[in-house]
């Protein structure tokens, strides 16, 4: 069952709804394994396949407590370290969206110099 389960939640580590994905983005960062993760999180490593398939907390503030608050009552782990791991991952997930729109705003200038200077060269 274990197998299953650790395979399941490595299908969903890309999908934003789940905690998989916060805490791979979260240990990533920080350059963390499983082992300090769980470490971190005050569980064994057999807890985090289930945990990251758990479907990460509400962001709206009155939600938000309450579903870390649950999770961490189920698995046995740290609240206060899910919330931390769950706000850096978005943290760096608005990091990420903002510099690529910085990219495009870039490549957008970069286009209208050229597409300005096609034109005096046309003169």
């Amino acid at each position: 069952m274990s197998d299953r389960i650790d395979a399941l939640a490595r299908r969903v580590v890309n999908d934003p709804h789940f905690l998989a994905s916060v805490l791979w983005v979260y240990a990533r960062s920080e350059g963390v394994d499983d082992e300090d993760l769980a470490g971190m999180l005050g569980c064994p490593v057999s807890t985090l396949a289930p945990l990251a398939l758990c479907r990460r907390p509400r962001p709206e503030p009155p939600f938000f407590q309450q579903d870390v608050e649950r999770i961490a009552q189920h698995f046995g782990i740290r609240p206060e370290t899910l919330a931390e791991i769950v706000r850096r991952a978005d943290a760096l997930a608005a990091l990420q969206r903002g510099a690529e729109g910085d990219r495009g705003f870039l490549m957008a200038a970069r286009d209208a110099t050229e597409e300005v200077n096609h034109e005096e060269n046309r003169t």
